[in-house]
């Protein structure tokens, strides 16, 4: 898997603490983030943007190897969306299953953004001074300075 040598090229640099990383990824991205944590449990923290909110409906089989992910991970994961995001089921049903599991998370509906599901998705690019504070604040929280 690409990710998982990546991440291990991540931690091997000399500049970076390897006891203290974290994965962000956006729509697919995000759902690959949280399947990361799920099989490493070193990594210190996860945030998802907008995770499967396009695709959560449309496959049975994806939900439920992402509920089954959320179950095995160790890392807090940071769940976002915008409010008109395609679907913001996928933050709340993952960050139901960590609640029922006792394990640590955040979910972060935010206001709308534009006027479509697609400008919605794209939350955040377009969406960084509004989200920024918070993300930072939950890695500063997970990962220590």
């Amino acid at each position: 898997m690409t990710a998982i040598a990546g991440l291990a090229f991540v931690r091997a640099l000399p500049e970076v603490d390897s006891r203290r990383v974290a994965v962000a990824g956006h729509s697919l991205g995000g759902s690959l983030a949280l399947f990361l944590a799920a099989r490493d449990t070193a990594l210190r923290a996860v945030v998802d943007f907008s995770g499967s909110a396009y695709s959560w409906r449309l496959s049975p089989e994806l939900r439920a190897r992402l509920i089954a992910a959320a179950g095995r991970t160790t890392a807090p994961v940071f769940f976002i969306h915008a409010a008109n995001d395609y679907s913001v089921t996928p933050g709340m049903a993952l960050a139901a299953e960590m609640q029922r599991l006792g394990k640590l998370h955040r979910l972060k509906i935010y206001p709308a953004v534009g006027r479509t599901a697609k400008e919605g998705h794209g939350f955040v690019f377009g969406g960084v001074a509004t989200w920024e504070p918070d993300v930072f604040a939950f890695l500063d929280e997970h990962l220590g300075r």
